[in-house]
């Protein structure tokens, strides 16, 4: 799933190179850009984490400090008077357990090392790691050289006359991975320097480092901007003497993060994925689920090409439904709908709504009047009994009157 996401990522930079360097230079100049690039970030974010580490010693007393602090808070309140009865209760505990008679000898166990083995013991935890990424470096190698073939053999293997629908499906589905990655990516990299200037002038050391760190986290989503702006707090409050310097890191994540939320996202970002919050909520906890951290980080690429093959595969239109950000409903079911839940104020809410973003007049035709023709339909039909269908029409009248002194309210403003 990773190779194929790459090679949806990178057809378009390969395409355009193919016409100067030819298919496979352009294939491994690509990759190997990327890959390097993604390597060198890699090694060097983990020796400046080295030296991060080197560096905790000296913040020694900070860190004492501010044990001592919460020690001294927690002093004679609630705090220690819980504390002192989750002692009591050990203890209590430990002496009922005690054991009676010859006490047991304690048991030791040696270990031995393998002769020939022990200077390539530190390989063990790296094999796994890069024995994947050499196998989705190779499937993204081949899946760009064979990709006009592999669309062939997919679109023979939908059939020739689903030809018009697989074109349609392939397109949405890059182009909608792309714009989101694009997207996700300005945004990322605004509040990367945002907060590598903020941290600097507050004095956290390392700064580029988390703000490296918290733009490439926020990939992920709902984990990754916690885990970003956590670790600089961290380190702020091992760091920075007193209390002032990390409270000062902890507003600063938080209005940076409010900013990155309802202005960047909002001017940058929305509608780029076409994925309703919940349904996006919901494919990160499956993915994580069935792929641990890969699958957080690959759960809203993954979700928008399900969307697409909901709107374009007949069979699976009911994934777009429940998974896309455009309404389920026709605005005029939905009113008609919200009549027959006798959920008067969300009726009038949608002709509000109507009568701002459409014609004011229209209102009457757009949802009135087809919800007049649904209930005499379905009463004749028995789906609905006399009764409710004159609950439909009470509500309408009211509704009526309401939406004309709407409409009184609006027009003169549209005409001004």
């Amino acid at each position: 799933a990773l190779a194929v996401l790459l090679t949806f990522v990178l057809t378009p930079p390969v395409t355009w190179l193919e016409r100067w360097l030819g298919r496979v230079p352009a294939v491994l100049a690509a990759v190997t850009l990327v890959f390097i690039v993604l390597g060198l970030a890699g090694w060097g974010l983990a020796r400046q984490m080295d030296h991060l580490a080197d560096d905790l010693p000296t913040y020694r007393v900070n860190i004492l400090a501010k044990i001592a602090d919460v020690r001294g808070a927690g002093k004679g309140g609630s705090v220690e008077k819980l504390q002192e009865t989750i002692e009591g209760i050990k203890n209590e505990l430990g002496q009922s357990r005690a054991p009676t008679g010859t006490p047991s000898r304690s048991v030791v166990v040696t270990s031995e090392l393998v002769p020939g083995f022990s200077g390539f013991s530190w390989l063990g935890p790296l094999l796994g790691p890069l024995g994947t990424a050499g196998l989705v470096l190779a499937m993204v190698i081949f899946m760009l050289l064979e990709r006009r073939d592999l669309r062939d053999r997919l679109i023979g293997l939908f059939g020739h006359g689903q030809l018009t629908v697989t074109t349609k499906a392939f397109d949405e589905a890059g182009t909608r991975v792309s714009r989101q990655l694009l997207m996700q990516s300005l945004v990322n990299l605004v509040y990367g320097i945002a907060v590598g200037i903020g941290l600097y002038v507050l004095g956290v050391p390392y700064p580029w480092v988390w703000a490296a760190l918290g733009a490439a986290l926020r990939f992920i989503p709902y984990v990754g901007p916690v885990i970003g702006a956590g670790a600089p707090i961290l380190v702020s409050l091992a760091a920075l003497p007193g209390w002032a310097g990390p409270l000062w890191v902890v507003g600063f994540f938080v209005v940076l993060e409010l900013f990155t939320n309802l202005v960047l996202e909002t001017v940058l970002y929305a509608g780029a994925a076409g994925v309703s919050q919940v349904a996006l909520l919901v494919s990160v906890a499956f993915w994580t689920w069935l792929w641990g951290p890969l699958g957080l980080l690959m759960a809203t690429p993954l979700t928008v090409c399900l969307v697409v093959l909901g709107k374009h595969v007949p069979g699976l239109e009911f994934v777009g439904v429940l998974m896309a950000d455009t309404p389920a409903l026709a605005p005029e079911y939905g009113y008609y709908q919200r009549l027959l839940a006798r959920d008067q104020s969300e009726a009038a809410d949608l002709i509000e709504r109507h009568i701002k973003t459409e014609a004011p007049r229209s209102v009457y035709d757009a949802l009135l009047l087809p919800a007049l023709n649904y209930a005499e339909r379905d009463r004749l039909e028995q789906r609905l009994s006399l009764d409710e269908e004159t609950a439909v029409i009470d509500a309408t009248r009211e509704l009526l009157s309401d939406a004309a002194e709407s409409i009184r309210r609006v027009v003169p403003e549209v005409l001004a």
